[in-house]
């Protein structure tokens, strides 16, 4: 709920877009599915990732240069456990580009996730096809 979403390309016609993400210190995603497939480039920073592919769990740490791919409808999430920002460059579907631009606030949160904020996110996840596991 801290992340910043930046869309760097759409390209007409297709379902690519490419965004990059910017992680502050202790946020991250919990974990979730959601149909589509995506591509994560690491940038800048250690990202710590949970998965669950083939059925197979595995928690790990990514870092610059690493590429990671999450299939569709595979549990996965990520923290940010360092003191730095992680910046990483995703490649996602027309569905989740849609789930970005309408949950995209202008402003940075100013501390935790208020109440309205945490059921308006759960409201467009629904809406998007993307399916909270667990609370972070």
């Amino acid at each position: 709920m801290g992340d910043q979403v930046a869309v760097r390309a759409k390209l007409a016609g297709t379902a690519l877009n490419v965004i990059d993400v910017t992680v502050p210190p202790g946020s991250g995603t919990p974990p979730h599915t959601h149909p589509s497939a995506e591509i994560f480039r690491i940038l800048e920073g250690t990202l710590t990732m949970w998965t669950v592919i083939d059925g197979v769990a595995q928690e790990y740490e990514v870092e610059p240069g690493d590429v990671v791919t999450i299939p569709g409808k595979a549990p996965h999430g990520y923290r940010n456990a360092g003191p730095v920002p992680v910046i990483f460059m995703a490649i996602v579907d027309y569905e989740m580009i849609a789930f970005f631009e309408e949950a995209a606030s202008k402003d940075a949160p100013s501390g935790p996730p208020t109440a309205d904020m945490i059921n308006r996110v759960i409201e467009l996840t629904g809406r998007h096809g993307i399916q909270i596991l667990q609370a972070a």
